[in-house]
């Protein structure tokens, strides 16, 4: 599901906000996560869906001579019991799990 998808399912589940109401309240949202996320150990938690976070570790590589400090950014997104239960059971009903 992308941007202009997620608009026009929000805007027929409620109807009396307009379309472009929406979408500016999703990239303000949007925008919030970023700044925070952007922040050092600050998680942003979605209700019922989970935990996204960023980890930054920084470590030494190369040999004796050319040593340098490198970032590794890691992105990670640790589900709700619920969200987990959801996508198991759609996958059950495929029939990808049996």
């Amino acid at each position: 599901m992308n941007h202009r998808q997620t608009v026009t399912e929000i805007s027929k589940r409620l109807p009396r906000l307009k379309r472009r109401d929406v979408a500016e309240v999703l990239e303000v949202m949007a925008e919030l996560w970023l700044e925070e996320l952007a922040q050092p150990g600050q998680t942003v938690t979605v209700a019922d869906l989970g935990k996204l976070l960023v980890e930054v570790q920084s470590f030494r590589s190369g040999g004796a001579v050319g040593r340098r400090i490198v970032k590794r950014v890691y992105v990670r997104f640790r589900p709700t019991e619920k969200f987990r239960w959801f996508v198991l059971n759609a996958q059950i009903k495929e029939g990808v799990l049996e």
